[in-house]
């Protein structure tokens, strides 16, 4: 098969490899960590388990980075990028072991929170310099390739490790040597991260030396205006960018629904919502074989449409009836059809941005994606019961799906629209 011969040799190149592996150990270890986080903050007897608290806790895990993002997208642009990852998975071992003693000393308080926001505050950090450096790695043309392996093998981590971690979890009597296993095992995995950024050469990841090296809140609020012109000028980022937003608008809506759901509607907890991040992440694994062959056959523009479309028809699933069955098939094609969807749009994004301005336009991005699930949480706590079901809800945003598949299949220009630096 031409997939497995372009595998196979993206695989041989030494710096692919090694980027693959920190992929794979970054988000991992970050699905361990947030399955820590969701028993801790959903399924532990102290939460309240309401669309309210649900919402509340989204915006605490995610407001930090949305603050500060433009402020930190700049330095992608001049640090090292390998020092940025080494720099952010070194904090994120530091702060997890400190929440580890919070737990077992004092019980959970409100520095487990502060704490677990600078710990997902990094995170997201982290992802944006993973985003600006691929193209360091593999040829522009491999783009689409590398990101049906990357991202979304990197997605499908995160699943495994989290469905990792709520199995540790289950092994353990609720309470807070539980939740410090199921951290302990997320700080291994930073550290092996670490210890595998350690082998590219300081420079080997971008980005190339920038002609302004001194950075204040003046320049790189200048430098973030100019990269959103930039862009907006561009036509197909832009447009990814939107459909990103508001797909992950979508996707965080259902996703609190389904907490809802597990605890208070099937009474299954975190059993049933450890599977639900399961199949979903057998949906990300089928993605990432679906996309290439199939973009490569009809273009991005009609793969965008027939993923999102898989989107629609999984809340069509739901509408009609609820069960475990029902929930269980439509994380799976929400799997397929949201990271189906992030492959292309990664990837327009990358072969259609200047380098120079990569890091901000991850940092941007990864913005969105904050913003898009914190007004997820929002939506639910207007408009989900306390049960999480809501055939009506679920309808609104499948039609969102269907609009955003045309936008997918008539927005995108066919010529990539030239690039001026």
């Amino acid at each position: 098969m031409a997939i497995r011969h372009d595998l196979t040799t993206l695989l041989r190149l030494p710096a692919f490899r090694r980027f693959f592996a920190i992929r794979l150990l970054c988000q991992s270890g970050d699905g361990m960590f947030q399955a820590a986080l969701a028993t801790l903050f959903f399924f532990s007897p102290q939460s309240q388990g309401t669309p309210g608290s649900i919402a509340l806790a989204l915006v605490v895990l995610l407001a930090p980075f949305t603050v500060i993002g433009p402020f930190v997208g700049g330095f992608l642009d001049r640090w090292p990028r390998r020092t940025a990852i080494i720099v952010s998975d070194s904090l994120r071992v530091v702060l997890t072991i400190i929440i580890i003693v919070v737990i077992l000393t004092v019980g959970m308080n409100p520095a487990v929170y502060v704490l677990a926001l600078a710990a997902l505050s990094i995170n997201r950090f982290l992802l944006a310099a993973l985003g600006a450096s691929l193209p360091s790695v593999v040829k522009r043309e491999d783009l689409l390739l590398a990101n049906a392996i990357l991202p979304t093998i990197g997605a499908a981590a995160t699943g495994i490790g989290a469905v990792t971690g709520l199995g540790l979890g289950l092994l353990f009597p609720e309470g807070q040597y539980r939740d410090a296993a199921m951290l302990s095992l997320a700080i291994f995995v930073f550290i092996g991260s670490i210890l595998v950024a350690l082998g590219f050469q300081r420079g080997q990841l971008g980005p190339a030396p920038h002609e302004v090296t001194t950075i204040t809140p003046t320049t790189t609020l200048r430098e973030l205006r100019d990269a959103i012109v930039t862009v907006r000028r561009l036509h197909n980022p832009a447009l990814a960018l939107v459909i990103m937003a508001l797909m992950r608008l979508s996707y965080g809506s259902i996703f609190v629904a389904s907490i809802l759901i597990s605890r208070n509607y099937l009474d299954r907890g975190l059993e049933l919502f450890g599977q639900v991040i399961a199949v979903t992440a057998v949906g990300f694994a089928l993605a990432i074989i679906i996309t290439p062959i199939v973009v490569r056959r009809i273009g991005e523009p009609r793969w965008v449409m027939f993923a999102l479309s898989t989107c629609a028809v999984a809340q069509a699933i739901v509408v009609v009836h609820i069960s475990e069955f029902t929930i269980l098939t439509a994380s799976l094609l929400l799997g397929v059809g949201t990271q189906g969807t992030k492959i292309a749009i990664d990837t327009i994004i990358q072969r259609e941005t200047p380098d120079e301005y990569l890091g901000r336009t991850f940092t941007v991005y990864d913005m969105a994606f904050n913003l898009a699930f914190m007004g997820a949480g929002g939506l639910g706590a207007l408009f989900l019961p306390l049960d999480g079901v809501s055939p009506r809800f679920f309808a609104i945003f499948g039609v969102v799906y269907v609009v955003l598949a045309f936008l997918g299949r008539h927005g995108f220009a066919i010529q990539p629209t030239p690039v001026k630096t």
